[in-house]
């Protein structure tokens, strides 16, 4: 079979016009502006919105090619899209509100039309700018413990678990974190990248035989360990927010892997961000307030989800593990995986191939090479010390005590 044409700004508009879309959304009429969205690296995203109300008539359409967008010669399954659509679908089933709704989907074309967010900004962006959002740390809290609990062993029969987890195999993108997160960053790698003002600090790094260990122990946990079907690319850049909503996007990495993960990522990409204040919040007032509300959404987030998994557990566990006693060795054993995915989610932002908006938009050399190793020590800190962390204040504590090393 050969592969589906890749939707252009003409063909985009024939193609809605087959689908209730046209409809439902846009009422039948065909006043449209069409807008590629630049944004996508993996897949062809194109919003396509009514020149007379675009605000409310305005749709995303999300296309899985066998090949990366941005990246024409890496390729990649279509069958991605299926797996994003799914997984939204049991995401929208457990935290409806945080999630984008689905219009339609084909999967013989692997197109995807949904809910257009024009409301809400990337959250990565908003940080940058020090914007506070009241909500977030309860609806991400929730979100996490929600969607993680409700596809794990914990809820689900043994028999449903082991029905589920082959609909979610997807070797070819955990195949990319296995080797861009867990990997290529310990070693010498042309695909690696960073700033060469930190080259000392880099090779201290590669020459770590303790730390590269910790990494693969982990890099073992998210091969083996089929836990919950999690996000696999929660990070900020996957969440889209106002200062009432909290949409959470971009599902197609999705595997049944192991919980802390998640929480890693995201929680990871927060103290990425708390590093990146030191350039971005310019006034050093300024910087210390938001840095202090980064550090208290961190213990925040973390509280509401052990509040919420827990309380799930009490009330709709299975019953099947019968021991109050495993639960908090449980809780304490997923705080401590958390510390570590959530380093290694930062050291790949660092010093791997996939590098992130909060440090690249920083033009001056030197204040990058700050920022940068402010959020190199917290990883470090984080991955070296997770084995000792029995609260989330030990890890809020090691990131505000994380100072840069450069100038050296």
């Amino acid at each position: 079979m050969s592969a589906p044409e890749a939707l252009n700004e003409q063909t985009v508009k024939d193609y809605i016009k087959q689908t209730p879309v046209f409809k439902q959304v846009f009422k039948g009429q065909e006043d449209w502006t069409v807008q590629p969205i630049a944004e996508g690296n993996v897949n062809l995203i194109i919003r396509v919105s009514s020149k007379s109300n675009p605000t409310e008539e305005s749709v995303i359409v999300k296309q899985a090619l066998p090949y990366a967008w941005r990246y024409p010669d890496f390729k990649m399954p279509v069958d991605r899209s299926r797996i994003e659509v799914e997984l939204l679908r049991i995401e929208g089933r457990y935290c409806p509100d945080q999630v984008p709704k689905i219009y339609h989907y084909d999967e013989e074309r692997h197109i995807l039309i949904m809910e257009d967010l024009n409301r809400h900004l990337v959250m990565r962006e908003g940080l940058m700018k020090q914007i506070r959002y009241p909500h977030v740390a309860k609806h991400l809290g929730v979100f996490m413990a929600r969607t993680l609990f409700y596809t794990s062993d914990l809820y689900l029969s043994s028999g449903e678990k082991k029905a589920l987890v082959p609909q979610f195999i997807n070797p070819v993108l955990c195949k990319v974190q296995e080797d861009l997160v867990f990997t290529e960053p310990y070693m010498d790698h042309p695909n690696n990248r960073w700033s060469k003002l930190l080259e000392p600090q880099v090779r201290q790094i590669h020459n770590d035989d303790e730390l590269r260990s910790e990494i693969f122990l982990l890099k073992e946990r998210y091969m083996t360990h089929a836990q919950a079907l999690i996000h696999n690319d929660l990070h900020t850049g996957s969440i889209m927010l106002n200062e009432q909503e909290t949409k959470v996007v971009d599902p197609e990495f999705a595997f049944f892997g192991p919980i802390a993960h998640d929480v890693g990522s995201y929680l990871g990409n927060l103290a990425l961000s708390y590093a990146a204040q030191e350039y971005h919040a310019r006034d050093e007032q300024t910087r210390k307030d938001y840095r202090d509300w980064l550090a208290n959404l961190v213990k925040e987030t973390w509280q509401i989800f052990e509040t919420e998994f827990l309380t799930l557990w009490e009330n709709e566990g299975n019953g099947d593990w019968p021991s109050p006693l495993f639960r908090k060795k449980y809780i304490r054993e997923l705080l401590q995986e958390t510390l570590g995915f959530g380093a290694a989610e930062m050291l790949r932002r660092l010093i791997g191939m996939a590098h992130v908006h909060d440090f690249w938009t920083i033009e001056d050399a030197e204040m990058r090479a700050i920022s940068e190793s402010i959020g190199i020590n917290i990883a470090v800190s984080w991955l070296k010390n997770r084995h000792q962390a029995t609260t989330i204040q030990d890890a809020v504590d090691l990131m505000t005590a994380a100072k840069s090393s450069y100038p050296f």
